[in-house]
């Protein structure tokens, strides 16, 4: 349960940036839908170089342990998230090096904290339980991330001169407090062994 948690929560971010990236890059930091769509494509590409190595990662660097690169990459995805929303104004290779980093962090906790560590720790005739209730919680957050995001913004929006201004503030704290809960939750099974 604890990894569904961990899980749920990193989907949170994860789909924060699939689903509203591109209008807040265009809202609060002023890029076109084309220089948007541009940055947050990064994402998926490295997405997929972070599961290609996630194995090699825990195998070959960390002995099999998963809980380090967990910690180590779930901490590269605050940091991600904090550059892409923290960072005032148009700073192109900032926000490129953000989305690097945050697609390599989410393709490794993907594989650990939906995968991998879950079958670790898992008693060997329940693993494919295990992955249907990490799955489920997966999905779950990164529902109820899409209603969350929407009232936020919508409900910090303002309208200037007829246009329609929006405050971030909440859902920059929303979105990274929900990569630091995933760390944490994912901190609680550091000590876990194998059933």
């Amino acid at each position: 349960w604890i990894l569904a948690l961990s899980s749920a929560f990193m989907y949170i971010s994860r789909y924060a940036i699939n689903s509203w990236g591109v209008f807040y890059l265009e809202a609060q930091k002023g890029y076109s839908t084309l220089d948007a769509s541009f940055i947050i494509s990064i994402c998926p590409v490295c997405g997929i170089v972070g599961t290609i190595f996630s194995g090699v990662i825990s195998d070959k660097l960390f002995g099999g342990r998963r809980n380090v690169p967990a910690l180590i990459f779930g901490l590269m995805n605050v940091l991600a998230l904090s550059l892409f929303l923290l960072v005032p104004g148009v700073h192109f290779w900032i926000d490129v090096l953000a989305m690097v980093l945050f697609g390599l962090g989410i393709g490794v906790l993907i594989c650990f904290l939906g995968g991998l560590m879950a079958v670790d720790i898992a008693p060997r005739n329940a693993s494919g339980a295990a992955l249907g209730v990490v799955g489920i919680a997966s999905y779950i957050g990164a529902g109820l991330q899409d209603v969350m995001s929407g009232v936020l913004i919508e409900g910090q929006k303002t309208v200037q001169n007829g246009v329609d201004v929006y405050d971030f503030t909440y859902i920059n704290w929303f979105w990274i407090g929900a990569a630091l809960l995933s760390v944490f939750f994912a901190l609680l099974v550091w000590n876990v062994k194998p059933k």
